[in-house]
């Protein structure tokens, strides 16, 4: 296969990504006409990594990030976005999702790179690693606070995730003032060890309006 074929072939497949619904969204029952897609979701992403970038002095490889990032969701293309109302591990999640990029990938000459660096993403033993799981779990509160902001996330949608939540879920429906807090306080713990991902969990909650 020539190269051309194999740059078209890469895209038509990650051009469906343009159009898959975040699941949690959907089962959470955000009312929005119009949801939040993977691909978006990359976007965003992509943006608050380079505005965290601006901020502060990040001692990691930002292009390593960025293409890090852009390729996280990869697995996707030909498989659910599984969610916490999936019932499957990490491993199981991973090992589905493995597939997916393999075949997604393999039309490309660098195939070996996307692979090694998404196995680096779900392992999360380097800097750059860590930084980007971190990223796509404050991205997506960050999306369920705009929703929320916006008049379409309620908390009676929200409160139907606490079976989900195990021995947190009393601690985080006392704790949750607006529909948005409870994914927040549940992703909250995985933030403890990174002060800037802390603080910036912490200052989501206390947004209650649009400025």
């Amino acid at each position: 296969m020539d190269k051309s074929k194999n740059i078209i072939n890469y895209y038509l497949y990650i051009n469906k990504l343009k159009y898959k619904l975040r699941t949690g969204f959907v089962e959470i029952g955000i009312t929005k006409d119009r949801l939040e897609s993977v691909a978006e979701h990359i976007y965003g992403c992509l943006m608050l990594s380079i505005a965290i970038d601006s901020e502060y002095n990040l001692d990691i490889d930002m292009y390593k990030v960025l293409k890090m990032l852009t390729i996280h969701e990869l697995d996707e293309v030909l498989k659910p976005d599984f969610t916490i109302r999936s019932g499957i591990t990490k491993e199981e999640k991973e090992n589905i999702g493995k597939e997916s990029v393999d075949v997604v990938s393999g039309c490309l000459s660098s195939k070996d790179e996307i692979i090694s660096l998404i196995n680096e993403f779900n392992e999360r033993k380097t800097k750059e690693a860590n930084f980007c799981y971190l990223i796509d779990k404050l991205e997506c509160d960050m999306q369920a606070k705009a929703y929320d902001l916006e008049g379409y996330f309620s908390i009676e949608e929200a409160k139907k995730d606490l079976p989900f939540y195990g021995d947190r879920a009393s601690i985080i429906d006392k704790e949750a003032t607006c529909a948005s807090d409870y994914w927040i306080l549940y992703d909250r713990p995985k933030f403890e060890e990174n002060e800037i991902f802390r603080n910036l969990s912490h200052e989501l909650s206390k947004i209650k309006e649009l400025k």
